[in-house]
């Protein structure tokens, strides 16, 4: 009976099936997206535009690209003070269609200061045109942007009268004359002289506010 106890258990253990080992899920990781930067194709095709003029003891360098069209689109001015540069302006936003239509110089005094400014065409028409101006700052011997004078179309100066005057038409019939004066540091419009479809407006400032007729 004792030998026959451990036959019976050993039997028993070799009846029971052994447990399988669970094999893990395999789990597909995507592989990390390398980013890629679109680079802009270089501008092989333009060729580098400069102008340059001097006065007020600087010389001016008006930097850009010319397309095969001759459509130029401005970068910079660089001041340069006895070849030292002295200021840089970034001006990438600005282009014209052929370098007849560039205006870029120091002859006119837009704030009636004493002191000569920069300006530089910003869009040029048919029958008109306008310019950006960069004031030439006394304190800081450098040239702030004065945005204001961007829009006016065929700007003029009487420094004798210290008014800046605009006059260009829209169209065979629609007119428009104006004049501006600074005050305090900034310019205000004094006048306006509007024919738009056959109708007439004069404006003109009086007491600080602007009277329409």
């Amino acid at each position: 009976m004792n030998r026959i106890f451990p036959l019976i258990l050993i039997v028993l253990c070799s009846c029971v099936k052994k447990t399988e080992p669970k094999e893990e899920p395999i789990v597909n990781v995507p592989a990390p997206v390398q980013q890629v930067e679109n680079v802009p194709a270089e501008d092989t095709a333009s060729v580098p535009f400069s102008q340059s003029v001097k006065g007020n003891g600087f010389t001016y360098t008006l930097k850009g690209l010319e397309s095969p069209d001759g459509e130029i689109s401005f970068k910079s001015i660089s001041i340069f003070n006895k070849n030292k540069l002295h200021q840089k302006i970034i001006v990438d936003t600005i282009s014209v269609l052929n370098e007849r239509e560039v205006i870029f110089n120091i002859d006119n005094d837009a704030n009636f200061d004493g002191y000569n400014d920069i300006e530089l065409i910003n869009w040029a028409g048919n029958y008109a045109s306008s310019s950006s101006f960069w004031l030439y700052n006394q304190k800081s011997r450098k040239y702030d942007h004065y945005k204001p004078l961007d829009t006016i179309q065929n700007i003029g100066f009487d420094r004798k009268r210290k008014e800046i005057t605009s006059s260009y038409h829209v169209g065979p019939v629609n007119t428009y004359s104006k004049t501006y004066q600074w005050e305090k540091g900034k310019l205000l419009m004094m006048s306006a002289h509007i024919i738009e479809e056959g109708d007439e407006i004069h404006m003109y400032r009086e007491n600080g506010k602007m009277v329409v007729e």
